[in-house]
């Protein structure tokens, strides 16, 4: 087969625009059209276009997401701080704790140390550390605070049997504002210093403070604002409730009858009165007694005769307490 000419000297007719142009200027295009090179235009990418695969979606060994676990935290050093004197909440403080209104959290390791005077002021370090927990209320991101008197609840359906149980409600302190109303005598006869919490009123000062009181002094206390509900409460749990306060005088018993007369009345009205001498409540504990209480001393004497007791709260004053051991977190975890 012969050679092909260079056609150096030739015209080529263009497939495209029908012109004649010099042979040797003339290209090939992609489908096969003889063009002269002005002309000459390269295949469209998108005649072929590129395979490409959908972006991975997932991971060979992925893992689902969660929501991570709550665990427990330490709190700063003494977090815990007891309210204005007559307040029965506890307040701690846990920046960006997280928690909301109505969260129910457990410490641990906290410990509850308080000035001697006066008792009602004591909050054991079980009762912080309740196993049950606490309810919580938000005051803002770093503070929040509980009542330590909520675990009577649970007091209460544990130890309670309508009919065979017997529950005693102290007076003084617990239904009464005997402290607000002792502490304020004891300022005006210039015994406490004016506007001073409750942790300086001893009881030579308190008794001092009762001998000058007025003749009329229990009769006119004025009643905790926690009362109802606290009675309330024992009734649902127990059908009834028995008062169980102390007397040093037949005036003072009458003196305390008639504030029972005219603030425990209707359905709260108690099924008996009872009034212990020599400040001595043991002899009213034993089987099936049940004792609330502001005074640890009474409920000491009350479970030593083998009656069970629950130590009520009320703040003497602000007092910061805790430790550096305590920690907090939410009451399902610490089970």
């Amino acid at each position: 087969m012969s050679n092909f000419a260079s056609g150096k000297k030739s015209k080529a007719i263009s497939d495209r625009s029908g012109q004649a142009f010099p042979y040797d200027e003339m290209r090939k295009e992609w489908n096969g059209s003889f063009v002269h090179f002005t002309e000459f235009e390269t295949k469209h990418p998108q005649l072929e276009p590129k395979v490409y695969k959908g972006d991975a979606q997932g991971l060979q060994n992925a893992r689902p997401d969660r929501v991570e676990p709550p665990v427990a935290h330490i709190l700063n050093n003494n977090a815990f701080a007891s309210g204005a004197r007559d307040s029965e909440i506890i307040n701690v403080n846990d920046p960006g704790h997280g928690f909301v209104n109505g969260d129910v959290v457990r410490f641990r390791g906290a410990g509850a140390k308080f000035p001697e005077y006066p008792q009602v002021s004591h909050l054991p370090a079980e009762d912080v550390n309740l196993a049950e927990g606490h309810i919580v209320t938000k005051i803002d991101s770093d503070n929040f605070s509980f009542n330590p008197n909520d675990a009577l609840t649970k007091f209460l359906d544990d130890n309670c049997n309508p009919g065979t149980t017997t529950v005693y409600v102290d007076l003084d302190g617990t239904l009464t504002e005997y402290y607000l109303a002792i502490a304020n005598f004891a300022t005006s006869q210039g015994l406490l210093e004016s506007g001073g919490d409750w942790y300086n009123m001893t009881p030579a000062i308190e008794i001092q403070a009762l001998q000058a009181s007025p003749t009329n002094f229990f009769t006119n206390l004025g009643k905790r604002a926690e009362a109802n509900a606290l009675i309330d409460l024992v009734i649902s749990k127990n059908g009834s409730y028995e008062i169980l306060s102390t007397t040093s005088s037949t005036a003072i018993t009458n003196q305390k009858n008639a504030w029972v007369d005219a603030n425990l009345t209707g359905a709260r009205a108690p099924a008996a009165r009872n009034y212990a001498t020599g400040l001595d409540k043991g002899p009213f504990g034993g089987a099936n007694k049940i004792l609330i209480d502001d005074r640890t001393e009474y409920n000491t004497q009350f479970e030593a005769a083998g009656g069970k007791a629950f130590k009520y709260y009320e703040s003497g004053g602000i007092f910061k307490f805790g430790g550096d051991r305590a920690s907090v977190g939410p009451v399902t975890l610490l089970a």
